[in-house]
């Protein structure tokens, strides 16, 4: 069921039960400051290949070297795959660890290591760990004052999910459907209406202080919020006057969309450009996805920095894992997890730079060696969440959030 037919009807049903929802309140997070940190996280699902993108290995053997070459950048001695034309006039812009990596080379498994920082081999749909933007809405709160979500998936992913902290904090859908969801169906006054008789009717439910109707609950908080407040305006991407340089595909739309919401107040915002399972013809396959990548990661760039958003947002793109560095029977490249595909970039670091190296065959981290792990402390660390941070499951159990040997990846490397 839709969320607005939530609100039309009055209760919602979830396995043919009846799930009390409870008054609707207001849950807002500290004021908006300019100043306030955020990142968007960009997820290349498939498995993209650590060779082709940031570490071509231009000297290596030709079964084993990028297929599409290597291109030099902005910064002297950094070359990176030959199909990044617009990142690489953008490198000094950008932070490259070529020694991050793990140990999985399962896409279920895999994904949730990378997108929570927390191992969990055979993991299949399950999530275990929470997922970054999860953690940080329980610390920066679900909602801004002007209510929008904190946490906004534009972009999903597996195990981009709240996990044992619970549905208040699984993040806002704002895929495509659930953007059509946003719009008022008549007047506010009207809504309004209908939202006290649904609380009238769902104070009566005996359910109500389950877990499971209270996760429901929260969601349906986030989005009234969203619809009654200033918020929806963030998603009305076409009104944006950048929007013919983006409108070229959904992706693009996405972007835009996600550094919209950043501007208007959400820390955590995830995108997601799929189709890098490359195991046949990697060439044909990167001629379409990594040029269509190279684009708008140049747009992207630009336009954080155009709207001042350069030092306050960290732009992570990574994957679950890299792809085998020597090239197989089918003129493509299979699951490796030794080493992965991860570009950092945020003014307030330094920028222009490798982090780490693979060895001369890129199979194996030679210098620089970091983790998921690393990575769930570099992005904390940037939106000022302590390290010592311990939150507590629906269950009651205390959890701290990350590592305390957890290094971050552009200060402590």
């Amino acid at each position: 069921m839709k969320r607005r037919d939530l609100f039309k009807y009055g209760a919602s049903f979830l396995g043919g039960a009846c799930i009390a929802q409870g008054n609707i309140t207001a849950s807002y997070a500290d004021d908006i400051d300019e100043d306030d940190t955020a990142v968007l996280f960009l997820f290349l699902s498939g498995g993209a290949t650590h060779i082709e993108t940031f570490n071509p290995i231009p000297l290596a053997p030709v079964e084993r070297r990028s297929t599409t070459g290597a291109i030099s950048t902005n910064v002297g001695g950094i070359q990176i795959g030959g199909l990044f034309k617009e990142l690489a006039k953008r490198t000094d812009k950008v932070a490259i660890a070529r020694g991050f990596g793990h140990r999985d080379a399962n896409h279920a498994s895999a994904t949730h290591w990378v997108v929570t920082g927390e191992a969990n081999f055979g993991a299949g749909t399950t999530s275990k760990w929470p997922s970054y933007g999860s953690m940080m809405s329980v610390h920066h709160g679900t909602n801004t004052e002007n209510g929008l979500p904190t946490y906004v998936k534009v972009g999903q992913f597996a195990h981009d999910d709240a996990a044992w902290l619970g549905g208040k904090y699984a993040g806002y859908d704002a895929t495509r459907q659930g953007r059509r969801d946003l719009q008022l169906l008549g007047n506010s006054a009207d809504f309004r209406k209908r939202l006290q008789i649904l609380n009238m009717i769902d104070n009566k439910f005996a359910a109500k202080d389950q877990q499971l109707a209270k996760d429901w609950k929260e969601l349906q908080q986030q989005a009234t919020n969203v619809i009654l407040g200033d918020a929806s305006k963030a998603f009305k991407v076409e009104q944006d006057p950048q929007y013919d340089a983006f409108k070229g595909s959904s992706f693009g739309v996405d972007a835009l969309t996600s550094i919209r919401l950043i501007q208007a107040g959400s820390k955590f915002v995830t995108l997601n450009l799929g189709g890098w399972d490359m195991h046949n013809n990697i060439v044909t396959g990167l001629e379409r996805r990594q040029v269509e990548l190279d684009n708008y990661l140049g747009k992207i760039l630009d336009l954080l920095e155009q709207r001042s958003l350069n030092k306050r947002v960290m732009l992570v793109v990574t994957s679950e894992f890299g792809r085998t560095p020597k090239i197989n029977g089918n003129a493509g490249r299979d699951h490796f997890g030794r080493l992965a595909p991860l570009m950092i970039a945020c003014d307030n670091y330094e920028m222009g730079r490798t982090i780490g190296q693979s060895n001369p065959n890129a199979d194996d981290v030679e210098d620089g060696k970091t983790s998921p792990e690393d990575l769930a402390w570099t992005i904390f660390n940037h939106l000022n969440i302590p390290k010592n941070a311990r939150y507590t499951a629906t269950d009651g159990r205390p959890h701290n959030i990350v590592k305390n040997d957890a290094k971050n990846i552009l200060t402590e490397v």
